[in-house]
């Protein structure tokens, strides 16, 4: 998650540098050299954690933390400071500071701080959650727009739906949308693919809506069976006629020039089309949706990710889309009774994933390859080159930090720590492999 950090420091340098390191984290920032700004900005309502040094224009800036706490008794306060005495620890106490971190620090110490602090603002997005809850589509971004006005459009309609998309982006939820959203929702929901009778099946539907999850599956003999029904249909008087909802993950033109899809359904069925993007393709909705499955799944309200836990689900490469998300939320809600998921568990968990019988395929074709490709390097002439075993040690270990990054949003002591390095061995390699 990212927040809006107040911060106070009398030397323009450290100013500098923190303004860069909190927003490269994501983080918007506003900076000044004094305390009475900073509980200006408070009063206004702004900011969302105060990031303050001690010592400003001659005055600790304990003086300035009881009017501060006063106008904003929830918001976290960070202190650091050079002045690294027992006292001023203890006054940081007294003060009930979130934090206290001493000079000189590391930058990664600071945004970490920043992470952790803003867990205690987290509570008060409890009520969007739970809005967010009432929602029959999670989701605002601009790939999703396209699908929200196309079941507007097609709910109280007559026209037959074919909803296209990818395991687990939510084809099972538009269908029920544009049958729940329509004058059909008080009549049958048919998700029966056995046609064999023409009246019975027409009977059954009663002029509400038939779904069919997996078009592309259906036999020959079932095609047949499901267009003699709609050609039935076509002479019920069109208040009871029912319609066609139909899903599919392939390429129907495709089974159709094959032979494995007739055209003459193909044509019947797509009439209307609403095509649900990849997850992948949905920016941001991956923070909403997790925090959503976190708060359905849990009695606890409290119960929340960590903002670096939120940033790795949004990186992570979701072949499943939002079920894939889905499941695993609701694995870690299972198996972490904490109050707050971290990103070390959603880590653990993703490590879990990979099956160990493909693990072992996989690794098989890697040496493989990776014995191919030694075999041709120690065979090419390299004369006043980079040494062989340099440029193999190259091919693993420049993807292996690379990915490590990615995974922890580029923080270079977490990803340290998931490689299992001293964080000075991974900057030193960061460097000899021009990796920025």
């Amino acid at each position: 998650m990212k927040y809006e950090v107040l911060l106070a420091d009398d030397d323009d340098s450290v100013r500098l540098v923190l303004s860069k390191a909190l927003t490269r984290a994501g983080h918007s920032v506003k900076a000044t050299d004094n305390a009475d700004t900073l509980v200006k900005w408070a009063q206004a309502g702004q900011g969302d954690i105060v990031l303050t040094d001690v010592m400003m224009g001659g005055r600790e800036v304990f003086e300035s933390l009881p009017e501060l706490s006063e106008a904003r008794p929830n918001m976290p306060i960070i202190i650091i400071s050079a002045n690294n005495t027992v006292n001023t620890a203890l006054k940081a106490g007294t003060h009930k500071v979130f934090e206290y971190v001493p000079k000189p620090f590391d930058l990664d110490d600071v945004t970490q701080a920043v992470a952790r602090a803003g867990l205690s603002v987290n509570p008060r997005r409890n009520k969007v959650s739970a809005e967010l809850g009432k929602l029959p589509m999670i989701g605002r971004s601009a790939a999703m727009q396209p699908v929200y006005r196309a079941v507007s459009r097609f709910a109280s309609g007559d026209l037959p739906v074919l909803i296209q998309g990818a395991v687990g982006t939510g084809k099972d939820l538009v269908a029920r949308l544009l049958h729940d959203g329509g004058p059909r929702k008080d009549r049958p929901f048919f998700r029966d693919t056995d046609f064999e009778n023409t009246s019975l099946t027409l009977q059954k539907v009663n002029g509400g809506d038939i779904y069919i999850d997996e078009i592309a599956e259906l036999s020959l003999k079932q095609q047949e069976r499901l267009l003699a029904v709609l050609t039935e249909a076509e002479h019920i008087p069109s208040k009871n006629r029912p319609r066609l909802l139909s899903a599919t993950r392939k390429d129907l033109r495709r089974l159709a020039e094959e032979g494995k899809f007739r055209d003459d359904l193909l044509f019947r069925i797509n009439v209307a089309e609403i095509r649900i993007p990849p997850l992948s393709a949905r920016d941001r909705d991956t923070y909403e949706l997790a925090e959503n499955f976190l708060s359905q799944t849990s009695q606890n309200n409290n119960r929340r990710f960590e903002s670096e836990a939120l940033d790795i689900l949004h990186r992570h490469n979701w072949a499943g889309n939002v079920r894939e998300l889905e499941n695993l939320v609701r694995r870690l809600a299972v198996l972490y009774s904490d109050d707050v998921i971290t990103s070390e568990m959603v880590l653990q968990e993703f490590s879990k994933d990979i099956l160990s019988d493909r693990r072992v395929e996989d690794e098989q074709k890697l040496e493989t390859q990776l014995e191919e490709a030694c075999r041709r390097l120690l065979n090419s002439e390299r004369d006043g080159e980079e040494s062989s075993y340099n440029v193999a040690v190259a091919w693993v270990e420049k993807p292996l930090i690379t990915e490590a990054l990615r995974l922890t949003g580029g923080n270079r002591a977490k990803a340290a720590d998931h490689l299992g390095i001293h964080r000075n061995t991974l900057r030193t390699r960061l460097k000899s492999l021009d990796i920025s």
